[in-house]
């Protein structure tokens, strides 16, 4: 339901000392507006009260944050004295100079990560969309009217007008506009928190496809030295078979080994191949050969001690985590937006210029003219569907919080995980490097008692078996240890644009929120700073134009101001 209230235009501003009847509503009008507006406020009863749950506040996980982490080998710690491996720029993190320049070609070619990029660009114009929802829309206007009434005049006549008009201005009193920006920006949030997602799994996923094609290589050599040896093997067999002194068994079991081992070169050469087309999607690019690994690459990560920080900063530091924080934020402003719906929309229409019958007369001081019109519009009856609404951002933001507490979960296991596997990989090396040197021997005995008759074959045969099959899962334990190092790096949400994260403060008033700047620094937000690490739009800015060490006082401020507003 809408009501309108009778507007006045004036033609001269004497005019306005004296209303004409058209401006004042007879007595049954206002009667009438008065009944209708006694039944929308009490369609207003049926508002569902506000509920804790719209408010922004963020979930917490059900899980102890606050102790160090339970297991860690002895290059790995658990400490809050000492910064995360999370706030290192991947660039100091990763050592390898390829690596480096492979993940520098990714960042600028990869298709996800430009995906993710758009997204952000997306959800920016969407939120300065909203942000101007509560500026009036100002349009000009000018109309030339020729007809005539013929059964009073047959002669037409003109009428010319020129002027300025703002329609259907809403006035925000309920908080419907303001909620609607409030979700917006947090979708803004979101989709960068999510960008820097996207570009922390690609560093990942770069610099693990890297590992894993160096320690193919490393397989491919490996095969060929053992198909090498079986070749040697495979000659003296057949030797001492031409001379009579072996029978022909051990010449066809050395000729089946080798063939084994050159089974292990098709699979190397096969396995290269295909990580060779991963690391080349990842890149978005053909890879120059000197970008290539060596094989069974060591010393990709910098030489260090990894320090987890406490399973706490994990809230700060994993974008995915800000992510899902953000939706959850948005929710819960859709929900006020929703909420908002059921009370009345007060809208105004305003318009002023000059009309004249003459073109000539058109700018004369006596062709003034303005009008003024607001406008109430009550929900009274809509079968339900503000209710329904209402319901489903309910269901969304409930939606939004299980997603949050299982993004939460999912990165204490995924650290836990990796922790796992690090506190044994050292002792499982040790473990394969002696079963190394006992295998080694093995097979210079059992070779050496073959030679001299002692022995048969088939004693060669298992050694060199249990040899090579060593040989292959230590070089997967060593390859699991690099990975291992990037995966923790990755967990605990290492690689952001950012090295030190801060809670992000929603605006008191998203109108103060803009992105309108005069010196253009807006365009350089997402590109510039991760919003998932930052306090503000000003803090932003500030971040931009400082120099490094106001930036750091800058960041030290954001977290002093962080440590006084978290509970």
């Amino acid at each position: 339901m809408s009501i309108h209230l009778r507007s006045c235009q004036y033609d001269h501003p004497f005019q306005q000392l004296y209303k004409p009847p058209s401006c004042q509503p007879p007595f049954s009008q206002l009667k009438l507006a008065l009944a209708l507006g006694v039944m929308g406020v009490s369609a207003c009863t049926t508002i569902p009260p506000t509920e804790p749950a719209t408010s922004m506040v963020l979930a917490q996980p059900l899980i102890p944050i606050d102790a160090p982490y339970g297991v860690y080998d002895n290059s790995t710690l658990s400490t809050h004295t000492q910064p995360s491996i999370a706030t290192s720029r991947w660039q100091q993190f990763y050592a390898d100079e390829r690596l480096k320049a492979l993940i520098a070609l990714a960042l600028q070619n990869n298709k996800d990560l430009q995906q993710a990029m758009l997204n952000v660009k997306l959800a920016k114009a969407q939120y300065q969309i909203s942000e101007l929802e509560d500026i009036p829309t100002l349009n000009f206007n000018a109309n030339h009217n020729r007809g005539a009434n013929h059964a009073v005049d047959k002669n037409p006549s003109d009428r010319f007008s020129v002027g300025l008009s703002a329609s259907n201005y809403e006035l925000d009193f309920w908080g419907r506009i303001h909620n609607l920006q409030e979700q917006a920006l947090q979708r803004y949030f979101a989709s960068s928190a999510g960008q820097d997602n996207a570009q922390i799994i690609l560093i990942s996923n770069v610099a693990q496809t890297y590992v894993n094609l160096s320690y193919a290589l490393a397989q491919l050599q490996l095969a060929e030295a053992t198909a090498s040896t079986r070749a040697e093997s495979l000659r003296i067999t057949q030797a001492r078979f031409n001379a009579g002194v072996d029978a022909k068994s051990p010449s066809l079991q050395a000729d089946a080994a080798l063939e084994s081992a050159k089974l292990a070169i098709y699979q190397a050469q096969n396995q290269i191949l295909k990580i060779r087309n991963a690391l080349q999607l990842l890149i978005g690019m053909p890879i120059a050969n000197e970008l290539l690994p060596p094989a069974g690459v060591q010393d990709v990560v910098s030489p260090q001690i990894f320090n987890t920080g406490l399973p706490s900063e994990l809230l700060h530091y994993r974008p995915d985590i800000l992510q899902a924080e953000f939706t959850l934020k948005a929710a819960g402003a859709n929900i006020a937006a929703a909420r908002a719906a059921f009370f009345p929309r007060i809208t105004l229409s305003t318009n002023v210029g000059v009309a004249s019958p003459k073109l000539d007369d058109l700018f004369d001081s006596s062709s003034v003219s303005w009008g003024f019109s607001p406008s109430i519009s009550l929900p009274i009856f809509d079968a339900g569907a503000l209710n329904a609404n209402y319901q489903v951002s309910k269901i969304q933001q409930q939606q939004a919080l299980a997603s949050y507490e299982k993004t939460i979960q999912t990165a204490f296991k995924e650290v836990n995980d990796v922790l796992a596997d690090r506190a044994v990989l050292d002792k499982q090396l040790k473990s394969q490097y002696r079963l190394q040197d006992n295998f080694n021997e093995t097979y210079d005995i059992a070779n050496a008692r073959y030679k001299a008759g002692l022995d048969n074959y088939l004693t060669v045969l298992d050694a060199q078996r249990s040899q090579f099959a060593n040989q292959q899962s230590l070089l997967q334990l060593e390859q699991a240890k690099v990975i291992s190092q990037i995966q923790l790096y990755q967990a605990l949400g290492g690689g952001a644009s950012i090295d030190v994260p801060v809670n992000l403060t929603s605006p008191a008033d998203a109108n103060l929120f803009t992105f309108i700047d005069p010196q253009g620094r807006d365009a350089t937000l997402a590109e510039a700073a991760s919003t998932a690490r930052v306090a503000s739009h000003d803090d932003v800015a500030r971040l931009i134009v400082k120099e490094p060490a106001e930036r750091k006082q800058v960041e030290q401020e954001q977290m002093q101001i962080v440590n006084e507003v978290t509970p």
